[in-house]
Parts: C-alpha cells; sequence; structure tokens
C-alpha cells in the first residue's frame, strides 16, 4: 500500500478550508460587502472645450473693414432660433455724428455675422442722440424681443446728467426709439445724479428688470453714496419708478459706502437676485465686498448681504472684492463669481473666487489658479463673466495679464466646472489656435453667453490686422459639452423577491462611457455619503445581484462621461425569503453567515485527518 505523506495531507486540507470560506462569502449578503466610492474620483480636470480661431466681428463685412474707431465693451444674447445678437460702444464716426454710439449684429449659422448697424440713434432717420452712448447690456425674452440697455450722457428734459437708455428690436418693427428709463416717471425728473453701468434681465414671464448704480442724493445719503437703483416693465404697467434697493431696508440707511456695478440672476421662480461690489464698512473689514440681495412678490426686497466674507464667522478676506458676475442653474443654484486682491498661498496677485449658494452660501474658492496644489497663475485675473448651460455645466472666463508662450499681453481664459470633473484647468482661449500666437495685444471686456448647443464668448481686443489698428470685437465658440442621456432602471424581481436573487438592467444612455450602481435602504434622488456602491465602470446594461437578505432595497444608476453624469429612475426591491426551520441555537449572540457549513466540513476533514494517521501508523 502507499505511503500518504504528511505534507500531503496538509495541503488536502488547506483545499479544504479555501472550499469552505469561498462557501461563507457566496453566501454573504452585498449589503455586508461596504464598499466606498472614493476612488471614483477620476478628477483629470482638463477641460474637453476646443476653441476656434478668434474672428473680429464687428469690422470687415463683405471685405469692407469701414469700422476705423475704438470698439468696446461688448455683450451678446441668444434667442430660440439660436441667433447670436451681439452689442457694443463704438466710436466710429458717421451720419450719427462723432460721439461713441451703441452698435448691434447678428450672427446664425447659414450665414455668418452681419454688417454692424447704430442701434442708439437715428430712429426714423433722425440723429437726435449728439451725446456717447456707453456700456451696453442684452437681453432676448421668450418673444425673441431682445431688449438693450446702455448710459448715456445725451442731455435732454432729463437734465445734463448721464442716463440709463432703453431700445429693442421686432422682427415686425425693428429697433425701437431709444428712451430714458432712470429718469421722469411720471414726468417728474427727480434723478439729477449719474447713473452709470446699467444691468438688465427678463423672467419667464417676459417682465423686464433693470438695474445701476446712481450718484443721485435722497434719503439713502449723499457725496460718495453710490446706490443700487432699479426699475422693471411689464406690458400693462410700462416702466416703473426707480427704487434705491442696495439701503433702506426696513427704513435704515446703513450703507454708506460706494455700491457698484450690479448684476442680475432671475431663478425659475421668478426670484430676482442682484449681486454688486459695496465699499461699506462692517465686520467684514473696510474693504469692498460683494453683497447680494433677491426679490420676490411675497416679501418685496431682502436686505443686503455679504457674501464673499465671513462663511462660519470667519472674516478673513480682507482684499477688494470687485467685478461680481452672478448665473443660475436648473435648480435655483446661485453662482458667482468675482476678482479680488486677497493674498493667499496664490499669491498676492488678483484672482478670481467663486462662491454658491444652495440652502446657503458656501465659502469662497479660488478657480484661476491652484489647480491640483499648483499656482502658476501670477499675473492680474479681472473682470470675469459666467453662465451655466442647459446640462448645469458652468463656464466661466476672465482678462487675465499672466505671461505665457501666449506673450506678454492680457488675454482671455476660460475654465469650466462639472459636477464629475471639477473645475478645469484654465486655458487661453484668445490667442494660440493652432499653436500660433498671433495676438499680440490687450484682450479685455470678455462676456459669455450660452446656446442650447453652444457658448459664445465676445471681447474687445488691441490687436493690429487688416482691419486696423483701431480696437476690435472679437468672437469665438465652442459646443455645449453633453452628458449622458436619460435612462431607465428596471429589475427582474419579483414583489416580493422570494430568494433575494434578481437582474438590475438599464436602457443604453447615449454618450455614457461607464454606468455605476448605487443601492441604500431609502429613496435615492442623488449621489452623497448616504448611498453605497455596488459597482461601477460597467460598459454593459444588466448586472445580476444575489444573496439578498430580508429587507427593503432601493437602486439606481448613474451614467458617466467627461462631460457629467446622469441618474436612471430610483427602483424598489423588496425582498421576502420563507422561513426554513432550522436546529435551535444554544449559543449566546447572533449567528455567522455559512458558520454551520463551515462546522459541517471543519468535522468531516478532522475526521478525515485522523482517519489518514492511523493508516499511516499501520503501514509503518
Amino acid at each position: 500500500m502507499k505511503k500518504i505523506s504528511i505534507k500531503h495531507t496538509f495541503i488536502i486540507l488547506q483545499l479544504l478550508f479555501l472550499c469552505v470560506f469561498s462557501i461563507i462569502l457566496s453566501f454573504t449578503p452585498v449589503s455586508f460587502q461596504n464598499t466606498t466610492r472614493t476612488s471614483e474620483n477620476f478628477n483629470i480636470k482638463l477641460s474637453s472645450s476646443s476653441f476656434p480661431n478668434a474672428t473680429v466681428i464687428s469690422d470687415g463685412f463683405g471685405g469692407v473693414y469701414w469700422n476705423d474707431g475704438e470698439s468696446y465693451d461688448p455683450v451678446i444674447a441668444v434667442d430660440s432660433n439660436a441667433t447670436v445678437h451681439a452689442v457694443w460702444e463704438d466710436g466710429t464716426d458717421g451720419i450719427w455724428g462723432i460721439d461713441y454710439e451703441i452698435m448691434h449684429a447678428t450672427y446664425t449659422t447659414a450665414s455668418g455675422w452681419s454688417n454692424a448697424t447704430i442701434v442708439s440713434d437715428g430712429f426714423g432717420g433722425v440723429y437726435w442722440n449728439d451725446g456717447s452712448s456707453y456700456n451696453p447690456q442684452i437681453v432676448v425674452d421668450s418673444n425673441n424681443v431682445v431688449h438693450v440697455v446702455w448710459y448715456d450722457d445725451t442731455n435732454g428734459i432729463w437734465g445734463m446728467d448721464t442716463e440709463i437708455m432703453y431700445a429693442n428690436y421686432t422682427t415686425v418693427s425693428g429697433w425701437s426709439n431709444a428712451t430714458v428709463i432712470s429718469d421722469g416717471f411720471g414726468g417728474v425728473y427727480w434723478n439729477d445724479g449719474n447713473s452709470y453701468n446699467p444691468a438688465i434681465a427678463v423672467d419667464s414671464n417676459n417682465a423686464v428688470h433693470v438695474a445701476w448704480y446712481d450718484y443721485t442724493d435722497g434719503i439713502w445719503g449723499t457725496g460718495i453714496d453710490t446706490e443700487i437703483m432699479y426699475v422693471n416693465y411689464t406690458t400693462t404697467s410700462g416702466w416703473s419708478n426707480a427704487t434705491v434697493i442696495s439701503d433702506g431696508f426696513g427704513g435704515v440707511y446703513w450703507n454708506d459706502g460706494y455700491s457698484f456695478d450690479p448684476r442680475f440672476g432671475i431663478d425659475g421662480n421668478n426670484i430676482v437676485h442682484v449681486v454688486w461690489e459695496d465699499g461699506t464698512n462692517g465686520p467684514w473689514g473696510t474693504d469692498y465686498e460683494i453683497m447680494h440681495t433677491k426679490f420676490n412678490t411675497a416679501t418685496g426686497w431682502s436686505n443686503a448681504t455679504i457674501i464673499s466674507d465671513g462663511f462660519g464667522g470667519d472674516y478673513w478676506n480682507d482684499g477688494d472684492s470687485r467685478d461680481p458676475a452672478i448665473a443660475i442653474n436648473s435648480t435655483n443654484g446661485i453662482h458667482v463669481v468675482w476678482d479680488d486682491t486677497t493674498p493667499g498661498v496664490w499669491g498676492i496677485d488678483r484672482e478670481i473666487m467663486y462662491a454658491t449658494y444652495t440652502t446657503g452660501w458656501s465659502n469662497v474658492t479660488i478657480i484661476s489658479d491652484g489647480l491640483n496644489g499648483i499656482y502658476w497663475n501670477d499675473g492680474s485675473s479681472n473682470d470675469p463673466e459666467i453662465v451655466v448651460d442647459g446640462n448645469d455645466i458652468i463656464h466661466v472666463v476672465w482678462e487675465d495679464g499672466t505671461n505665457g508662450v501666449w506673450g506678454l499681453d492680457d488675454e482671455i481664459m476660460y475654465t469650466e466646472y462639472t459636477s464629475i470633473m471639477g473645475w478645469s484647468l484654465p486655458q487661453v482661449i484668445s490667442d494660440g489656435f493652432g499653436g500660433v500666437y498671433w495676438n499680440d495685444a490687450v484682450s479685455t471686456s470678455v462676456v459669455i453667453n450660452a446656446g442650447t448647443d453652444s457658448v459664445y464668448i465676445v471681447w474687445d481686443d488691441g490687436t493690429d490686422g487688416v482691419w486696423g489698428i483701431d480696437r476690435e470685437i472679437m468672437f469665438t465658440s465652442i459646443s455645449i459639452p453633453a452628458p449622458p442621456g436619460n435612462l431607465a432602471l428596471s429589475s427582474t424581481a419579483e414583489t416580493p423577491d422570494n430568494d433575494g436573487i434578481f437582474n438590475l438592467t438599464w436602457s443604453v444612455s447615449a454618450r455614457a462611457n461607464t454606468y455605476s450602481i448605487f443601492q441604500s435602504s431609502g429613496y435615492i434622488n442623488v449621489i452623497n455619503g448616504s448611498v453605497m456602491l455596488v459597482e461601477w465602470y460597467l460598459t454593459n446594461n444588466s448586472i445580476s445581484l444575489s444573496g439578498y437578505t430580508n429587507g427593503t432595497y432601493y437602486f439606481i444608476v448613474e451614467a458617466v462621461n467627461e462631460d457629467g453624469s446622469t441618474l436612471s429612475n430610483c427602483i424598489m426591491v423588496e425582498v421576502e425569503i420563507p422561513s426554513i426551520p432550522a436546529p435551535p441555537i444554544t449559543t449566546s449572540g447572533g449567528s455567522i453567515p455559512g458558520y454551520d457549513i463551515f462546522l459541517v466540513v471543519f468535522a468531516v476533514s478532522a475526521v478525515t485527518y485522523l482517519f489518514i494517521r492511523r493508516k499511516q501508523k499501520k503501514i509503518k
């Protein structure tokens, strides 16, 4: 008889133990396998946006370069037909005179850019606007009516102070005559201070909202105390009287510093949000801060609050915060950016700061420098603009003085934010197309807006070219990044499921790269720390699950690509496995899944081992 070695016996026992543990694991419910999602934060954070070369839109129509004046301060809006409207102030002389006027041009994919035309003067062939028109703002309502405002120093019955003027455009009537909206309500001309830098917005009812800063004295103060004024327009009531919204809440006039440069955001509930820079002193210090107020029809205007400092009671922002811009996403989240001189690990240069509001205002973060802990942006970052597209991707642009391969001139920089990737690395978009750095003058006054399919950007630029040596308006655009499409989740589980074994299947999500499965004990509508990752990086459209014990489970699928993510519907699976009588447990405490199987296998292994040992002794 062949001798069996102790070594071989030991190997056999090891294999038996491996089998036992495999059986135990196979009977362990998925709900015991609590996997975290930390490694899914695969933030490369490089923008996928590819910008075309910049083009001049204020001159050169049909190859004729007639615009030889300075073109400044462009803004853009997009109508429902995807027509892009751009306006700017322009010093080119013409039949309208030698004063600055507001010019307008349009863009369609079929026709390109139109020739520039004057909208601030010449109504009906009469050129009465002989003062300069500056700093236009534009918006398009749901009827594709184009609304434009600017400040103007033309004299009239309103006096010799600068006023806010307004004109609109319809396809039926063309451009309206310019009218003063900052003074003259009810025929009373009380606004005798200068009115500057208007902002404009429309709500879902096509009511027009306009704000600006104003030097007119009143119960709110005199002299250096400029305030933010506001008017609105409805078709039933016309233009309202101007009111101060930056001071006087509850009859208390506490805002005694300069209030400048208001900007609008209107959320899905038609609540009007206004931000501006303010020099009023307070617990935040003596530096300029960004203030915010909001209006709804039920409560009126809120008191102004500081959003650029004081998070958690800590007033750390001791530099000047200026030039705010605001955008609101589809869930009414508020996003605000501005430039700031507060020094920090990013250096002593001016940077772009960002704060957001959901249930409260967040702390401030730097978005123009310091990505992945690298602080390379050592130039001045100024005048940011922000837009949120239809996919809730945030786009921010600004003027930047950081030197690089693009030269020593100021360029336009861009960054974007997606929920998957976070903030991207800022990139220069005004120069360097195809590796050629031809834009060698200052690029400034950048503005961004979004249509259905593209994001559009304009700025004024001093680079010389066939258009001459005057400043012109330049333009570029990108396609809007597209997150995955919608998807529907279902399961093969019975109601209730009697064995804890079932499949999840989901429809194909357009543009999805991978899918992740999450579960929870409660309904899931957002992916956060309260949900458990079941599986990720799946490329197919189904998964088999098993080992679920009695209980109620909720599942959701997240489709992911480089531009964002999309959640499926959330489904519920109820597991109710019929009970099987089991031998009474005499030991105290709970049982371990598979423990009975382990004991059986261990007993068999022990008997086998003793039997082999006995045989070996007999052989000897």
